[in-house]
C-alpha cells in the first residue's frame, strides 16, 4: 500500500538526502539514527503514564522520525552510489530491532497486554522474514501484503494521537497489528509458494 508511494516520497525527500550527505551522514549512520529514534520512542511509551500527555505527543513523533530515517538511508545510498550488501543487511537488522522496541515499549507502558504484543511482534518479524526468505530463493515480494513496515508505523502513530482522547486506542491498534501482520505473512507465503512452484 504505502510502499507504492515510496518513489513519490523519495523524490520529495531528495533535498533532505542531499543536505544529510553534506552534513557527513552516511546511509549506515542514518540507519543507526533510525534505531535510536525507535529506542527513544519505546522509552516514551514505557513512561507514558508518568508524563502524559507530553509523551503522548513525543512518542509518535519519535516513531515518525524512525520511519523517516528508514526512507532517508535508502535514498542516500541510491543517490550517492553508497549501496552495499553489508549496508542492506545492517539496515534490515536495525529495522527489526526498531520494530520490536516500539511494540515492547507500548507493552512495557501498560498500553496493551502481553498476548497482543507478542503476536504483533512475532507477526512483524515474520512479515520481514517471509520477504527476505522468498527473495533469497528468487521470488520478489516487494509491495505484497496489507501491513508492511510503513503501514505498521503509521498505525502506531495514529493510534498514539487517538490515545489522547481514547485510552484504548493503542491496545486496539496492537491487536489490529497482531492480526494484519500474520495475515500479511500468510499473503507473502501464498505469493511466494505460487512463484516458487513454477
Amino acid at each position: 500500500m504505502l510502499s507504492r508511494l515510496r518513489e513519490v516520497v523519495g523524490r520529495a525527500l531528495e533535498g533532505h538526502a542531499r543536505l544529510a550527505y553534506r552534513l557527513g551522514l552516511t546511509p549506515n549512520r542514518v540507519s543507526v539514527l533510525g534505531l535510536l529514534w525507535a529506542l527513544l520512542a519505546a522509552l516514551a511509551y514505557w513512561h507514558w503514564a508518568d508524563w502524559w500527555p507530553f509523551l503522548a505527543l513525543v512518542a509518535p513523533f519519535l516513531v515518525l522520525l524512525s520511519g523517516y530515517s528508514d526512507v532517508l538511508d535508502g535514498l542516500l545510498a541510491r543517490l550517492y552510489g553508497l549501496e552495499s550488501r553489508a549496508g542492506a543487511m545492517l539496515d534490515s537488522m536495525l529495522d527489526r530491532y526498531a520494530d520490536v522496541a516500539v511494540l515492547a515499549g507500548i507493552w512495557a507502558g501498560g498500553l496493551c497486554g502481553p498476548l497482543e504484543a507478542i503476536l504483533a511482534i512475532s507477526g512483524s518479524l515474520l512479515v520481514s522474514y517471509a520477504r527476505a526468505r522468498a527473495e533469497g530463493l528468487g521470488a520478489s515480494l516487494a509491495g505484497v501484503g496489507l501491513a508492511e513496515r510503513a503501514e505498521r508505523l503509521l498505525a502506531v502513530v495514529i493510534a498514539s494521537w487517538l490515545a489522547l482522547f481514547w485510552g484504548q486506542a493503542l491496545k486496539i491498534c496492537v491487536w489490529l497489528l497482531a492480526f494484519l501482520t500474520h495475515l500479511t505473512a500468510a499473503q507473502r507465503l501464498a505469493c511466494a509458494w505460487r512463484a516458487l512452484r513454477t
